[in-house]
């Protein structure tokens, strides 16, 4: 049996990304991170936010990867 992923509030997740939890939701509904909406909750994935936030975790770029600078869901626009 496959262990169930851990899952976070957005009021859970708030303080440890040091955003307000209307700013951890938009970012959800905006797809920034990695959250599903169960009724009116969004919930945060922690394995995969711990690797969206770790950059040693992150697959190294590859040749048909996007251009240096193009728009994406990158670490640096969680830190804002």
């Amino acid at each position: 049996m496959t262990p169930l992923p851990q899952l976070a509030t957005v009021d859970e997740i708030a303080p440890l990304l040091r955003l307000e939890p209307d700013t951890v939701m938009r970012m959800c509904r905006a797809g920034r991170l990695p959250a599903v909406k169960v009724g009116h909750r969004w919930l945060i994935h922690l394995g995969r936010l711990a690797e969206q936030l770790d950059p040693e975790s992150a697959p190294a770029p590859s040749s048909a990867g996007s251009a240096a600078g193009a728009p994406g869901r990158g670490v640096s626009e969680v830190n804002r």
